[in-house]
């Protein structure tokens, strides 16, 4: 007897061993499979970050890659330099007193037109993205005005349920309580059918609201960012605007009557005692509110997607518009540049009088130096000045994705947008695959 228990503790106490290691062994495998994926994950977004980075700077690297001074420009630059230095060798030195500063302004101007121009572009790149930011602004507030009104839905639904619930109950409850009374039974039992319709009734009116001002969220922008070819696309007559305004509370009332009569009509149409229409009366209005919510969220899902875009085509102009501030932040002090090395000059030709032992070679190279600087800075600012004009371009073209058309079948270039249904079938496709990949890993 003590030989058998003390076996059976000992084969106790070593399956017990045996299954704490491979627990142990299971969870160490979990935890390092866990920190693996953690890891992969924080690389993946580094790298996404790090190639969003690249992105933005391509536009000024490619501008940077390529002069660009006008011919013009680059004309007037050079003869800057030119007659500063031959003017000591050419003309008697009051004339070269003359004209080296002049040439030093020339380049100094040239610096001065490149900020002059640079600044607009950044100015214009800004205010594109500001007027972006506030649409998505005005877009993100309908859409909250939009939430707000289905808000009331699920309290429908619950209403409705409760009422459906109860109307079941009556029957019993009448019986229980001995109500003999005609009049009193018949107003128990019409109390949850009525409850119910009522509730069906507000859920229709709030679907209503609800899906109106997401219409309005997902379609806000599209003339005010539209190109000039695509404004016909959008544009409504006065009287095609009355139309629609009258159509949309044609839409109203329509959806009150279709929310509060079919499930009364049905239940008088359904033969049976009062209890059983009762029933079935407060089971319809019930399954109305709750479509009425299944409709509001997929309006919803639909404006938030929507909106969800507009803020990112917003943020996106935006950050082009800083970049294009961030290039032009160096403009002014080139021009300063620039008029420095113009005072330098005119500073410098007053002690060639005094310097009479030089010839008019070193006076030639000592006055060239200012001009030659001032020339080299009017081209780095006409870099400058073109990245500007490049970051506006792409903060305006960013802004323009606000109109996107946003349609079942996606915009004419190809861009798919959401379409809650297709969504939920790609999103069950995802996890299929991703389950598969995991129980091959496994076994």
């Amino acid at each position: 007897m003590s030989t058998s228990s003390t076996f059976a503790g000992r084969f106790g106490d070593n399956a017990l061993k045996t299954a704490s290691k491979i627990a142990n062994t299971l969870t160490d495998l979990g935890g390092r499979r866990g920190e693996t994926e953690a890891t992969s994950k924080e690389n993946s977004i580094r790298m996404s970050v790090e190639r969003i980075e690249r992105d933005m700077k391509f536009l000024d690297e490619m501008v940077s890659e390529r002069s660009q001074l006008s011919g013009f420009e680059l004309g007037v630059l050079t003869s800057t330099v030119l007659v500063a230095f031959f003017s000591p060798l050419v003309f008697p030195l009051p004339v070269t007193e003359v004209l080296a500063p002049t040439m030093a302004a020339v380049s100094a101007s040239v610096s001065v037109s490149a900020e002059y121009v640079g600044r607009v572009a950044v100015a214009d790149g800004k205010e594109v993205a500001a007027v972006s930011m506030q649409a998505a602004a005005e877009a993100e507030s309908l859409l909250s005005q939009s939430e707000r009104t289905k808000a009331v839905l699920p309290l429908c639904v619950g209403v409705g349920a409760t009422a459906a619930t109860f109307s079941l109950l009556v029957p019993v409850l009448i019986t229980e309580l001995g109500i003999k009374s005609l009049q009193t039974v018949t107003e128990i039992q019409l109390v949850a059918p009525l409850v119910a319709t009522l509730a069906a009734a507000v859920a229709g009116l709030s679907l209503e609201e609800s899906k109106g001002l997401a219409n309005r969220a997902i379609n806000l922008g599209n003339r005010r960012f539209a190109r000039s070819s695509d404004v016909g696309k959008t544009w409504l007559s006065a009287s095609e605007q009355i139309s629609n305004s009258s159509v949309r509370l044609s839409r109203k009332w329509l959806s009150f009557l279709t929310s509060t009569v079919p499930s009364p009509l049905l239940g008088a149409l359904i033969p049976g005692n009062l209890a059983t229409k009762a029933i079935i009366i407060a089971s319809l209005a019930a399954a109305q509110s709750a479509f009425s919510l299944a409709q509001a969220e997929y309006f919803l899902a639909r404006a938030t997607d929507a909106v969800a875009i507009k803020a990112r085509s917003a943020a996106v102009s935006d950050t082009y518009a800083n970049q294009g501030a961030r290039s032009g932040a160096i403009l002014p002090f080139t021009s300063a540049l620039g008029g420095l090395c113009a005072a330098a000059t005119a500073a410098l030709v007053e002690f060639l009088p005094v310097a009479t032992g030089v010839l008019p070679i070193g006076q030639a190279f000592t006055v060239v130096i200012f001009p030659t600087l001032g020339a080299i800075f009017a081209a780095a600012a006409s870099v400058s000045k073109a990245r500007c004009e490049v970051d506006a371009m792409a903060a305006g073209e960013a802004a323009t994705t606000l109109s996107l058309a946003y349609s079942d079948e996606g915009s004419p270039d190809g861009t798919v947008v959401l379409e809650p249904f297709r969504g939920v079938k790609d999103l069950i496709s995802l996890t299929n695959k991703s389950t598969k990949k995991r129980v091959k890993k496994i076994w």
